[in-house]
């Protein structure tokens, strides 16, 4: 029993570290070589296109909760639905979260942000709302929460992700949003079991909250 909770720990950790140090290191490598070409936020977005294969097949080998139709027609409705929820959530508290004083003295926010939100707007979109959240998804969703729904109830799944999701940003405002959005992207993955709605609706809302700042909204 012992060496079986070891083994679950282990396949939900070592995803993260591979995605960890694979995402940072080909960041780290492209600003070095190619720093003065682009903005540092485009090259996140092509961190996360170079990480995604990795994780790609980590997640093909894992015992997973996985959808039996990856796509289906009737469930649009309801799925559009549980979209426009977490954009309108997401979206929400990031207006109110971004107006605490927690924004003030989060040192590592302020880092965060100037790195996510400097730059033109093909790189904000192109980053922000297509490569990073399709990575993040396929991570904390796809092979965490996946794999917590096959072991424990779906409440548990959705918050051990979430919170994971949550603290990989490595400060207190990031993390805040994070879990609470993280909850609600968990809760559609645990009734969907399809990464691609999840994708969607992490993708548009970062979209939005993108949109909103680059019209001084």
């Amino acid at each position: 029993m012992k060496e079986w909770k070891i083994n679950r720990v282990w396949q939900i950790a070592y995803p993260i570290l591979v995605y960890y140090v694979l995402y940072n290191v080909f960041y780290m490598v492209l600003c070095f070589l190619f720093g003065g070409v682009m903005d540092r936020l485009f090259w996140l977005g092509v961190a996360s296109l170079l990480t995604l294969p990795f994780l790609v097949q980590i997640y093909r080998k894992l015992p997973i909760v996985r959808a039996e139709k990856a796509f289906d027609s009737t469930a649009l409705p309801k799925e559009g639905l549980m979209i426009l929820v977490v954009v309108l959530l997401g979206v929400g508290l990031n207006l109110l979260i971004s107006h605490t004083p927690l924004v003030e003295v989060s040192e590592g926010y302020a880092s965060a942000n100037e790195t996510l939100f400097t730059g033109d707007f093909f790189s904000k979109v192109f980053a922000n709302c297509i490569c990073i959240p399709v990575l993040e998804e396929l991570v904390y969703r796809g092979i965490v929460c996946g794999q917590l729904k096959l072991w424990y109830s779906p409440k548990t799944a959705v918050i051990i992700s979430a919170f994971l999701f949550g603290i990989m940003h490595f400060n207190v405002v990031q993390f805040l949003y994070g879990f609470l959005v993280g909850m609600a992207i968990s809760a559609v993955y645990v009734k969907t079991s399809r990464l691609w709605v999840v994708m969607v609706a992490h993708g548009l809302t970062n979209f939005v909250v993108v949109l909103a700042a680059t019209l001084g909204v």
